[in-house]
């Protein structure tokens, strides 16, 4: 009589196909969580720079030292500052790095440039406009719109 054998395993192409399939996935997983990492940084830095512009006006008008208060910006920082403007040297400025992932890629405010300077009087500014913060990595821009009574939308 003829014995039969079983056979009992993978094959290697179900084993090669399977490898590749989970590669695959993996792969998409890893570039899915890093976009929603920087979908997320995107929200935050724009809900920090609302946040600081806020606490300046603030400051400004409730008389914090005497001074106007402002935030003077540029293309990958922004900086809080005290005063009728903005000096780069002065040791009290705090200045935020965003991170390499975005950009302030638009400014365009009345009056002095990038600052946004508050009264010290009554916390509004004539530096109206609208800063956008993009990221180029997910193709996002969120707008930030300043108004001369101080109120700020994003």
């Amino acid at each position: 009589m003829k014995e039969i054998l079983s056979k009992k395993g993978f094959t290697m192409i179900e084993m090669v196909l399977v490898l590749a399939l989970i590669g695959i996935l993996l792969g998409m997983s890893v570039l899915y969580y890093g976009n929603s990492q920087v979908r997320a940084d995107i929200n935050t830095q724009a809900s920090n720079i609302v946040h600081y512009l806020r606490l300046a006006q603030s400051a400004a008008s409730s008389g914090l030292n005497n001074k106007s208060h402002g935030i003077h910006f540029e293309a990958a920082s922004y900086t809080t500052f005290e005063g009728d403007s903005y000096l780069p040297t002065d040791p009290e400025n705090f200045i935020v790095v965003l991170p390499q992932t975005m950009t302030i890629n638009s400014i365009a405010l009345n009056g002095n440039g990038n600052d946004v300077i508050f009264s010290k009087t009554n916390g509004e500014t004539i530096n109206q406009g609208t800063i956008s913060l993009n990221s180029a990595q997910i193709n996002k821009t969120i707008p930030i719109t300043i108004t001369t009574i101080g109120t700020i939308n994003y």
